[in-house]
């Protein structure tokens, strides 16, 4: 990957503006998010030159980017993000864990709790990482700098799309410089194809109704979830045995909570509630909250190991999904990727995950050429995010206060999860299958096969399971 200062772009764009300029075959990518890195990776396969557009210069190192607030809290990639990102990378997972991943067992490496009702330890044969965001995307751009034909190019604030009123293709980016010198001026960008990975903010179906066509559907969950994160020093007596503890809310008990071991020999822990209900951003108050209504092993974590810094928080609104496969025309030449699609309430960790597998998405719909490309990719695209929206949506409308409708068949299915979250304490194969699902290796449907129900169902009579390191004392 080569870098560009955005004023060479401007003097190419001047240049190939004359009419009998031939520009490469080029696709834009607009944002350098790991949705956007992805999206780069896959394109690379397919265009002679791909240009990563993005507002600010990105670190170096594995820090955080900027504007990017909620990078610093509690991140991992779910199994199935891994296994996706992987195939796109062969290796990364040894270069992630070189830069201080850790990787666990997502059944036995890992404690969960539905509210205070805890699951029964069983190997899942799949593995998450958890490494902090900054480092997973750090990591990714190296591997981008090996890649010819990719180049990166930091100051572009874009600014719509260039195509014909009501036609069928757009044919390039509108943008222009973000220092002040160059603010007044707006350049023309031509490209075979544009990909937004800009995040939740996105202004593409702005950009369509100013072409002539119709914005995407959108749907809302308002959330209005509040969190605080902490970082934390790890131990060898700290949760031994373990990289994770979850807390997951329920409506008896809602105030979700997460420890994963990260990068440096440190814990991160985030604390969660609904509404009014948000955690304390003192180290006192943070400790007694953890003391209050997380599971017994992380709240030892937060109380007997060393504060590296203050908590700090973060207020997530709403869940957000634009239903760009619904559309009955869309023009050809533009997409979407990541946040810019859909978004998730973080709590349950599908962001990155999902933005993966849309990133394969467009790597198959690719294979049948330019025409058509924004409809197979799209309706591809949604049957992964059907998977997390149905899962993060379910868990949200079963918090008394999250808004939104519920109709018969929600109450039913949140009802039975209920019953099989009693019936995760006593049965491995139930809880194992809930965290396959959980982590997007199986869609929501595997809990509901008759073999499954009937172990719910007769799960009452079984005693509670004990953690697997408790078993084999």
């Amino acid at each position: 990957m080569d870098t560009l200062d955005a004023r060479a772009l401007a003097a190419l764009c001047d240049k190939e503006s004359t009419a009998d300029a031939r520009p490469p075959r080029r696709a834009v990518v607009l944002g350098a998010s790991l949705a956007g890195l992805l999206a780069a990776r896959v394109l690379h396969e397919h265009f002679d030159e791909v240009l990563l557009l993005d507002r600010h210069p990105l670190p170096m190192d594995l820090g955080p980017r900027q504007a990017t607030p909620h990078t610093r809290h509690t991140h991992a990639l779910l199994a199935r993000g891994r296994q996706a990102i992987e195939s796109l990378f062969p290796g990364i997972g040894d270069e992630w864990l070189a830069a201080g991943g850790r990787l666990g067992d997502v059944g036995s490496e890992a404690l969960f709790y539905a509210g205070r009702r805890r699951f029964a330890q069983a190997h899942a044969d799949a593995s998450a990482i958890c490494l902090g965001r900054g480092a997973i995307e750090g990591v990714l751009r190296w591997r981008l700098r090996a890649l010819p034909r990719i180049t990166l190019v930091t100051g572009v604030d874009a600014q719509g799309l260039l195509g014909a009123p009501g036609g069928d293709r757009v044919s390039g980016l509108r943008w222009r410089l973000l220092d002040d010198e160059g603010a007044h001026r707006t350049f023309g960008l031509r490209a075979a194809l544009v990909v937004d990975a800009t995040g939740r903010a996105s202004k593409l179906p702005k950009w369509l109704v100013e072409l002539g066509h119709e914005p995407p559907r959108e749907e809302l969950v308002q959330v209005d979830i509040r969190y605080a994160t902490a970082y934390l020093v790890r131990e060898p007596q700290h949760a031994p045995g373990l990289e994770a503890v979850i807390g997951a809310a329920t409506p008896d008990h809602p105030r979700p909570s997460v420890l994963l071991s990260q990068e440096g020999g440190q814990w991160v822990v985030t604390l969660g509630g609904y509404g009014d209900d948000a955690p304390p951003l003192d180290r006192a108050g943070f400790i007694r909250r953890a003391q209050e209504s997380s599971p017994p092993e992380l709240a030892a974590v937060v109380r007997e190991a060393e504060f590296l810094c203050e908590p700090f928080g973060y207020r997530f609104p709403h869940s957000q999904r634009r239903r760009y496969e619904t559309l009955r025309r869309m023009p050809d030449g533009v997409l979407a990727i990541g946040d810019s699609i859909c978004s998730f309430n973080p709590v349950f960790g599908q962001g990155m995950s999902v933005a993966a597998c849309e990133a394969l998405a467009l790597q198959q719909a690719l294979q049948g050429g330019d025409a058509g490309l924004a409809r197979r990719y799209f309706r591809s695209a949604a049957k992964s995010i059907d998977i997390a929206w149905q899962t993060a949506v379910g868990a949200d409308l079963a918090i008394p206060s999250v808004q939104g409708e519920r109709p018969l068949p929600v109450r039913l299915i949140n009802a039975y999860i209920a019953r099989l979250f009693d019936a995760a304490q006593t049965d491995a194969a139930v809880a194992v299958a809930f965290e396959r699902v959980s982590h997007l290796l199986d869609a929501p449907p595997a809990l509901l096969r008759p073999a499954m129900m009937a172990r719910v169902f007769s799960a009452r009579w079984r005693k509670p399971a004990l953690p697997l390191r408790e078993a084999a004392a």
